[in-house]
């Protein structure tokens, strides 16, 4: 079998900001099973853009002693498995670690790819009982496959992060509490949690936010506390202040 096709939505070479402590290539791949009302890559939703896997190879390695690891993020990367996993596999080849940002909606791709992966950045974007997650989502089942994502992933040695995306008047502090009292109870607790704050620079028009809808630096450590007191180990915010810093640690 060949190389699989990438549908590539762009590289960024080098990232301090995708991994904590690690300097990153991000590698975007085009399209998603959602529609998120405040989606910063919308743009990936719709056109594809097929490239061979050698583009993507030519970068790594010419990239390779200047990064520690690649990040494949979206659009929602899980939608291109095989992608996924040459990309893995070229990158270990050259010594690089590799992680995955997604939304959880593909458990069963997750099961099935996580021993190649060494992190996966799991997006919670609400309270995983259904409600609020169908309305920022637009599907019905974005929750319950999330859910299921995060089990998975903590029934593996695969690293996990989550991450919640935060506006005024979407998700707040009951919400955030909410999320973290559910990380509790399922057992990941110990996985660090960070809560990012939601920019307005490059969101749809019909999106409705503004920049009132977004959290200051005070008010996303305020939120950090709350996620904290509610069992979790390590809670971080990211901020365009600071990047990414631990509020609270035990």
């Amino acid at each position: 079998m060949g190389k699989p096709k990438t549908n590539l939505g762009g590289i960024i070479h080098f990232s301090t900001i995708d991994w904590r402590g690690k300097a990153a290539m991000v590698i975007f791949l085009r399209r998603c099973p959602l529609r998120c009302i405040y989606c910063q890559n919308y743009n990936l939703l719709g056109d594809d853009d097929y490239r061979d896997m050698d583009m993507i190879e030519d970068a790594i390695r010419t990239d390779e002693d200047f990064i520690d690891a690649v990040v494949l993020s979206g659009g929602e990367p899980f939608m291109q498995p095989q992608v996924i996993d040459a990309i893995a596999k070229y990158a270990h080849e050259h010594g690089l670690m590799v992680g995955v940002q997604t939304n959880g909606y593909y458990p069963e791709r997750v099961e099935s790819l996580h021993a190649g992966l060494d992190k996966i950045f799991l997006d919670i974007k609400a309270p995983l009982n259904g409600v609020l997650y169908e309305r920022l989502t637009g599907v019905r089942d974005a929750s319950e496959r999330a859910r299921k994502t995060l089990e998975v992933c903590l029934h593996t040695n695969t690293e996990l992060e989550v991450v919640t995306t935060v506006f005024r008047g979407l998700v707040g502090a009951v919400e955030v509490e909410e999320i973290a009292k559910e990380l509790y109870d399922i057992g990941a607790a110990d996985c660090p949690y960070i809560i990012q704050q939601g920019r307005i620079e490059r969101l749809p028009s019909h999106a409705g936010l503004d920049e009132s809808s977004v959290y200051s630096y005070d008010e996303l450590k305020e939120l950090a506390h709350v996620a904290y007191h509610a069992g979790l180990k390590e809670v971080r915010i990211r901020t365009r202040e600071t990047g990414e810093e631990v509020v609270d640690q035990r």
